[in-house]
């Protein structure tokens, strides 16, 4: 069971190795992509500074490094329907693999790159703004980034399936899930303010947990309440995964009847 859904994962991975080079070169992705990032991350931050208050402007400046992550894992969304446009549709529903393991490798590239940009933002930003990392932190703080965008990215697959069913509106249900996510994350404002069961649904996200990791962890808290969270944001994650890849066998499943992956 393992290798075929490790050769399944590698078979896409090659394709998403293949998409980023074209996409990017070194200098494209380090003065282009990760610049327009830092960005974003210094636009937000000033929002705190504009109010005054220090406590909230390492809150907003973490969470709008943290946040990274959602926008770029969110760009699966519109890469899982770039097979339409390439006429690879119909080798891939007449394919045995499993679809949503191909999937998963198919889209490597974001979170992969995720870690890189939001580590970064993490690490170079905060600073300006009152947020100073123990050298021993780093490591963990990188590895919760990792966790989260690999999290993130689970979650992302799930709407991806909806994508892939409506692929002209790709562009849409992406922007739509990634500020959905940012606004209830507790990204700028915390998760209590807003309605219990908007709270109640928002533990669902695993950026929520990611998130709380990280602000944990920077304020020093115990091992074991950042630990806590990122258990929740991992547990998040599996269960999106299982989603997500019921989804995509369903919409395969379905389309070798009726050809509706072909349109």
């Amino acid at each position: 069971m393992i290798a075929p859904v490790a050769r399944t994962v590698r078979q896409g991975a090659v394709v998403s190795r293949a998409d980023f080079r074209a996409f990017y070169t070194w200098k494209t992705w380090l003065f282009g992509w990760l610049v327009r990032l830092l960005c974003q991350v210094l636009f937000y931050s000033t929002v705190g500074v504009l109010v005054g208050d220090p406590e909230y402007t390492r809150y907003i400046v973490l969470g709008a490094a943290v946040t990274v992550c959602v926008a770029e894992a969110m760009l699966a969304v519109a890469s899982t329907c770039w097979d339409h446009h390439r006429g690879t549709m119909g080798l891939l529903a007449a394919s045995p693999v499993s679809p949503g393991w191909f999937y998963f490798g198919r889209s490597l590239q974001w979170p992969a790159s995720s870690v890189a940009t939001t580590s970064v933002a993490l690490l170079a930003l905060p600073p300006f703004f009152g947020v100073q990392w123990a050298w021993w932190q780093v490591p963990v703080l990188v590895g919760i980034v990792a966790l989260t965008c690999l999290s993130t990215y689970c979650m992302t697959l799930l709407v991806a399936s909806v994508a892939l069913v409506f692929p002209e509106a790709r562009n849409v249900i992406g922007n739509i899930a990634s500020s959905l996510v940012v606004v209830v994350s507790g990204a700028m404002v915390p998760v209590e303010y807003w309605p219990v069961p908007v709270q109640w649904a928002a533990q669902a996200l695993p950026a929520v947990h990611g998130l709380a990791a990280v602000r944990l962890l920077e304020a020093g808290a115990p091992a074991a309440a950042v630990a806590a969270e990122t258990g929740w944001m991992l547990l998040a994650a599996a269960c999106w995964l299982a989603a997500a890849l019921a989804a995509f066998r369903w919409i395969f499943a379905r389309a070798r009847i009726d050809g509706s992956l072909l349109g």
